[in-house]
């Protein structure tokens, strides 16, 4: 396989992904945003004591992380992929 082969392998690939995930902005920055701060609120809470996972100080590390990183997803991200595949689809 020559690399522009392999480039429009992986070209296609960004396409495909990115056509299932456009159609609704809100629920992917959601969904992102879910995958990102479960895990981390989880850490960050163990860092500090592992018999507050069910405590007020928890919900608001979760809460804040889920915040930022959907802030970040819907209006940085979202367009980033949003500008790659808009020139991929115009280089096909």
């Amino acid at each position: 396989m020559n690399p522009t082969e392999k480039q429009q392998q992986k070209n296609d690939s960004i396409i495909k992904y990115w056509e299932t995930k456009r159609g609704n902005r809100v629920k992917y920055a959601i969904l992102q945003s879910l995958y990102f701060a479960i895990p981390f609120s989880i850490v960050f809470q163990a860092i500090e004591s592992l018999q507050g996972f069910l405590t007020l100080n928890f919900a608001f590390k979760f809460l804040t992380i889920f915040s930022v990183y959907f802030l970040l997803t819907y209006y940085v991200s979202y367009n980033i992929y949003e500008k790659k595949y808009q020139k991929l689809k115009k280089q096909d």
